[in-house]
């Protein structure tokens, strides 16, 4: 490898320069647009699919309600009905008993549009039923689970299992999603009888209808009620899949497509409310705008290579002309002269190598006028004084530090910012440790003590114990950024900015503290609801804090004007499981 690039031309070496700096940051930038741009909008999504779920669980709410709403109108109007009955104690009341409640049955259905079915059982054994069809093997209610869970209750409404029943139901074919509730006699307590309400299905399968979002409605012990399947890429057995593997509001990748798996519990019911959205339907403009960076990335590639062809010419072609004039100097032609217009480095190398070749051949016309013998000598004495092999070797030295073109102080920024944007940028990692995020603020720091040279000085002293303790990556930066551009740059004298970090008690403690001009009250008291500009840093690192630990954590800012600013990070010292919410695809923190 090395052997080749020797083996290249100036010319060619040049442009291959040009087009690694030119192709790199723009397909850095290309990869880092498309990743924010994807990041953006999996967090709408992610906002949109919670917002949506929050709605349809409100309206399975309300079905569900509507129906305990219907046992407790029946349980009433029973009570009316029986009370009417006992008061008259006539052939004729009874019969206008069991009319009422079958009327009520009827009427209920009516007034609960959600409502299927819904059948009385009295505690004199007779049946009243909303539906004539509901009377098929009914016979079998007397013997069955509900009614004996149901004899065992208080009066308290129970909901029973989503399936498919052969008795108290419309059509024995189709499951069904049922309430039952025992009827007290509200004068004595003693039970009337029960009440078995059926929920149509298709009231809670419209509310899970979505064009984007595939929906999955499950019950107390994880059995799927109802669902709704929106994707052409998904079908039931890989959503199901996707549901075993996901216990929170997570990201997944299935059969090279990438899902957002969320989940909304309905506590009222002890239900679960999952909502499947493929990403990549949502992520179809972040490919578009990675392509057309791309083909502008080579259309600029060719741009530079032409260009660069260009300029490298003007740069080579004189050099290429000395390198010549050296070898001709070489062979003994004193005649070479170069007419370099520009006023640059080369141009003057040019006029001393042109002044050169006029000495030298004045000298050995000087000599031609001496004695064969005296010439001859002084002729030898003269090569051994010019040595032409020592020039063309100090022209390609020329060369070669062209082609460097950058001193020491140089290098050392060019490495500490590879090591900033290395450690900062390289994966999706929202948590990194406490180690890694201070090598990330001393690459930093370094890079500005380069270009202020002594506005500040800086210490960092943090415990070993809590190097390997998490922190969302970039916490410290921002901090210190605020701490050098709205303290440290506004002092007559040279500042110092201190890091330190602890644990304490149940909670790990990061400080950045400046000794800059500091802050009024007033701003001080702003900075945190981000209503002061220039510190939305602020903001954010003790935003995402909270986000990611919850409320009790997060930043406090300190500050005395003329005396500087200290900000304390309170992270939480156990930590077990997040890690796995900030990374959930590699578990790999170092």
């Amino acid at each position: 490898m090395f052997r080749f690039k020797n083996q290249l031309s100036i010319k060619k070496k040049l442009i291959l320069i040009n087009i690694i700096v030119a192709i790199v940051p723009v397909i850095a930038f290309a990869v880092l647009l498309t990743d924010v741009y994807d990041d953006s909008v999996n967090k709408r999504t992610e906002k949109s699919v919670e917002d949506s779920s929050k709605i349809i669980a409100s309206r399975i709410t309300r079905v569900l309600r509507d129906a305990e709403n219907c046992s407790n109108y029946l349980t009433v109007n029973i009570n009316k009905a029986f009370e009417e009955q006992l008061s008259q104690m006539s052939q004729q009341s009874v019969l206008n008993y069991q009319k009422a409640i079958s009327n009520e049955l009827y009427v209920s259905k009516i007034i609960f549009d959600e409502i299927d079915s819904v059948a009385f059982y009295s505690v004199d054994g007779n049946f009243y039923v909303s539906d004539y069809s509901m009377l098929k093997n009914i016979e079998r209610f007397r013997d069955s689970p509900i009614l004996r869970k149901l004899e065992a209750t208080t009066g308290k409404s129970i909901w029973f299992p989503y399936e498919k029943r052969e008795y108290m139901v419309r059509d024995a074919d189709r499951p069904v999603l049922t309430l039952g509730k025992k009827v007290i006699r509200i004068n004595s307590g003693e039970p009337l009888g029960y009440l078995i309400i059926n929920v149509s299905i298709g009231s809670i399968e419209r509310n899970l209808e979505n064009q984007l979002i595939s929906y999955f409605l499950l019950d107390d012990n994880n059995r799927v009620i109802s669902y709704g399947i929106c994707s052409e890429t998904l079908n039931e057995r890989d959503a199901l899949d996707l549901i075993d593997k996901s216990a929170r509001n997570v990201i997944q990748r299935h059969k090279g497509r990438k899902y957002f798996i969320s989940r909304y519990r309905i506590e009222d019911y002890q239900w679960t409310l999952i909502a499947i959205t493929d990403l990549d339907k949502f992520n179809v403009d972040a490919k578009r705008i990675f392509y057309l960076v791309i083909v502008v990335a080579t259309v600029a590639t060719l741009l530079e290579i032409a260009l660069s062809g260009y300029l490298t010419s003007r740069i080579t072609e004189p050099l290429m002309k000395l390198k010549k004039g050296a070898e001709e100097i070489a062979k003994g032609n004193m005649k070479i002269r170069f007419n370099f217009k520009t006023g640059d480095e080369i141009g003057q190398l040019g006029k001393s190598f042109n002044y050169m070749t006029e000495k030298v051949e004045e000298l050995l016309k000087k000599v031609d006028y001496e004695a064969r013998k005296k010439r001859e000598y002084e002729l030898s004495l003269l090569h051994q004084q010019v040595k032409p092999h020592f020039l063309y070797n100090t022209l390609d030295i020329i060369i070669k530090l062209i082609e460097m073109n950058k001193n020491g102080e140089a290098r050392r920024a060019t490495s500490k910012l590879a090591d900033y944007y290395r450690n900062s940028l390289s994966d999706r990692k929202e948590i990194i440790t406490v180690g890694q995020e201070i090598r990330i603020v001393e690459d930093y720091l370094e890079l500005q003590k380069i270009r202020y040279g002594d506005l500040f000085t800086y210490e960092i002293d943090v415990d070993a114990e809590i190097e390997n303790m998490l922190i969302p990556k970039l916490t410290l930066q921002p901090l210190v950024e605020n701490a050098i551009y709205h303290g440290i740059k506004y002092l007559d004298r040279t500042g110092n900015i201190t890091i330190t970090g602890r644990m304490e008690e149940d909670y790990v403690i990061l400080s950045v503290e400046d000794n800059g001009v500091g802050m009024k009250k007033e701003t001080l008291e702003s900075i945190l609801l981000n209503n002061v500009e220039g510190h939305f840093g602020v903001y954010s690192v003790n935003h995402r804090i909270k986000l990611m630990f919850g409320d009790k954590y997060g930043i406090s800012v300190n500050s005395t004007e003329g005396l500087g600013t200290k900000v304390d990070i309170r992270l939480p010292k156990e930590q077990e499981g997040v890690l796995k919410q900030g990374n959930d695809e590699d578990n790999d923190c170092g």
